[in-house]
């Protein structure tokens, strides 16, 4: 279940089955001029839709890497571009301080990370746009 969860407490579930904001009627349906509306309503949400840019992205799950600062860790993300990243979750010695960087071995489909902390990562990278 995918939730958001707002200060008063109450949760609203995200991906419940999806209901439409108004009902039609048999009786709604033979007035052409209701129709028509309705019809460009849902024709000019569709296109919002379709014109609605969403980032690809992909997540790196429990990869495991050194302390060193020289040991290149390889993430292919097969993007074709510039990509923004970040990590989701870490396990390690140093505490949250997980102590990546970007190293200038990366291209446009392989992120190339080294680390100056031993620990396990979760790393989500998303194509920049």
């Amino acid at each position: 279940m995918s939730a958001i969860i707002p200060q008063s407490g109450k949760a609203r579930q995200l991906d419940r089955r999806p209901e439409p904001d108004e009902q039609i009627t048999e009786e709604h349906a033979k007035d052409p001029a209701r129709v028509a509306r309705l019809l460009m309503r849902i024709l000019r949400d569709i296109a919002q839709l379709k014109r609605r840019w969403w980032p690809r992205r992909v997540d790196h799950e429990d990869r495991v890497v050194d302390d060193s600062g020289a040991a290149k860790h390889r993430f292919p993300h097969g993007f074709n571009g510039r990509v923004r990243w970040w990590v989701v979750d870490w396990v390690g010695e140093a505490g949250d301080n997980h102590s990546l960087q970007r190293h200038s071995d990366t291209d446009e489909n392989t992120l190339v990370l080294t680390s100056r902390a031993a620990g396990m990562v979760t790393l989500r990278i998303e194509v920049a746009g």
